[in-house]
């Protein structure tokens, strides 16, 4: 079991957040769950297995009553309109506040399921149980809640730091290898921008990333902790958390853009890549950091080219980023591991690279 303690002291205003890799009848105990809620509102991703949480049902009921309902997965899930009904919801089953929100599934759910408990009777806790690698060492840590408007992804949001996290690996276990490899791109991402002793280790180890793609609970961990560690930094992103953005400005962009939607994982492995190739174009990144990074994506099969997308709506799409600031769009640019810059980048530049053909293949292991 690994637990990592954030000091409710760099959270004005807020509760202890508390993170802990285990499994669920082991870690969640009544310290974690905090004070008897007057009601409890388990909402599950429709993509969970049901008996998967049969465990935390267990330990839920004990303490007050339990209604569960199911919600929507993926990107879907965000919109407005499905936001609004995790809201109806909410109505429905008379959650006060004094009630405690349960949720269970990947990103997107939580995203949801978050912004809708940080208006709720303007602010309702909730506790998350990430069920993705993804949501693991990412998506379900900081706090950020948000859905998409207009075409503009997590366009409106808030922070709304969980009371606690509990990752399971044993809930990664029915996934397909291709929804595991999607959260590879954050805990490579982690290793870069943090920890470069993970790095190091996801480098020289021929079997630091396993065939099963379920990452050692040592290497969660180190990921979680290099997420930790920067937003108590910068809990509201003022500074020091952008670097967290590395690969999204392009990734959001094509997933907005693509259709049905590209996986976050995927997005986000060709946004590094992009973002290194740019880095070193404008002289803040040596030859050879794209392909080191591209290595390290593939050898957990994910792609790193930004081919099939359409030019022009792609640059369009990134103008109209979140990020732009006076016009610019700012872009989290590799220098090194464990070195990176913000700054803004000339659109000619990113159009320029955007036309750079794909880096050639390098390893395909699981073909």
């Amino acid at each position: 079991m690994t637990e990592i303690s954030q000091d409710g002291r760099s959270w004005p205003h807020r509760e202890d957040c508390r993170i802990r890799t285990g499994p669920i009848a082991e870690v969640l105990d009544e310290e974690l769950l905090g004070s008897i809620p007057t009601s409890q509102l388990l909402l599950r991703d429709s993509g969970v297995d049901a008996a998967a949480l049969d465990p935390l049902r267990s330990i839920l009921a004990r303490r007050a009553a339990l209604i569960e309902r199911v919600v929507p997965g993926g990107a879907a899930c965000k919109s407005p309109e499905s936001w609004q009904q995790i809201l109806q919801i909410f109505a429905e089953v008379g959650l006060d506040r004094g009630g405690l929100v349960v949720v269970a599934g990947g990103g997107s759910v939580g995203d949801a399921c978050a912004f809708a408990a940080s208006v709720w009777h303007r602010g309702v806790p909730w506790i998350a149980i990430p069920t993705t690698l993804l949501a693991m060492v990412d998506a379900h840590i900081g706090g950020k809640t948000a859905i998409h408007l207009g075409g503009i992804k997590n366009r409106i949001g808030s922070f709304h730091l969980p009371r606690a996290v509990v990752s399971d690996r044993a809930m990664l276990e029915s996934l397909p290898l291709s929804e595991r490899a999607m959260g590879w791109a954050e805990l490579i991402k982690a290793a870069w921008i943090g920890d470069p002793q993970l790095l190091e280790s996801l480098e020289q180890s021929s079997d630091s990333i396993p065939v099963d793609l379920i990452p050692r609970s040592e290497h969660l961990a180190q990921a979680v902790a290099v997420k930790v560690a920067i937003v108590d930094q910068d809990p509201f992103e003022k500074g020091p958390r952008e670097r967290l953005n590395f690969g999204h400005t392009l990734g959001h962009a094509l997933e907005m853009l693509s259709s049905p939607t590209m996986p976050h994982g995927e997005a986000v492995a060709r946004g590094m890549v992009f973002a290194a190739r740019l880095a070193e174009q404008i002289g803040e990144a040596s030859d050879g950091t794209a392909v080191r990074l591209a290595t390290l994506l593939q050898r957990a099969s994910l792609p790193t080219d930004c081919s099939g997308i359409g030019l022009e709506s792609l640059l369009e799409t990134l103008q109209g980023d979140k990020k732009t600031r006076a016009g610019q769009l700012r872009w989290v640019i590799p220098r090194r591991p464990g070195e990176m810059v913000v700054r803004p980048v000339a659109i000619e530049v990113v159009e320029r690279v955007l036309r750079f053909p794909p880096l050639e293949a390098i390893v395909n292991p699981l073909t």
